[in-house]
């Protein structure tokens, strides 16, 4: 796993041992930033699950001007630690050692971006729902949801509604917007 653009780009970032995280491929990364394009320099991003952390560190190394990584397993949060360290953007990011459902519950934001990427094992909509009902989204926020492309992606949560999907092998990234109902409007799909 490295970083695929920004200041850091080409630096290899640590990997939890064991299969317990399923890292965001390089591919996907690099697909999800450039969609995301000009929005993340200066841009506040939650990374829910974060796993090794390399799509909140992908986002410091485009700009981001914070990153809360949030994860349950103090494991996958020592090496979220080195992983930011190592590409130096400790003074920017914060980490969240906490399971995402009380953290949605207890924290405020308000973020731009939000990014969760759950155990595939896990229902896409209840998570949704959560963040849409948090308080930590800015008006007009984009939260992106991974999942396994057998797992269909809701069309609407709360104040979420889908706006794009992209497809990558088996991983699908679902793009919501908030506080934005597109009625009648056809979700884009690309497929690579």
């Amino acid at each position: 796993m490295r970083i695929t653009g920004g200041t850091g780009r080409g630096r290899k970032l640590k990997v939890p041992a064991g299969e317990k995280v399923r890292p965001t491929s390089d591919k996907v990364k690099q697909a999800l930033f450039n969609i995301l394009g000009d929005g993340v320099p200066g841009a506040s991003f939650l990374d829910l699950f974060a796993g090794a952390g390399g799509v909140g560190i992908e986002a410091l190394s485009r700009g981001a001007l914070r990153v809360v990584f949030v994860d349950g397993d103090r494991e996958s949060l020592d090496v979220v630690r080195h992983n930011i360290e190592l590409a130096g953007f400790d003074d920017r990011a914060e980490v969240v050692l906490s399971k995402v459902e009380p953290f949605l519950k207890k924290r405020t934001g308000p973020y731009d971006f939000v990014f969760l990427d759950p155990p595939y094992s896990m229902e896409m909509l209840p998570l949704l729902q959560l963040v849409a009902g948090s308080g930590l989204l800015k008006p007009e926020a984009i939260v992106i949801a991974e999942h396994f492309r057998k797992q269909p992606s809701p069309g609407t949560a709360g104040e979420l509604t889908l706006e794009r999907e992209a497809r990558y092998g088996d991983t699908v990234l679902a793009f919501y917007k908030a506080g934005v109902r597109s009625q009648g409007s056809e979700v884009r799909s690309q497929e690579e």
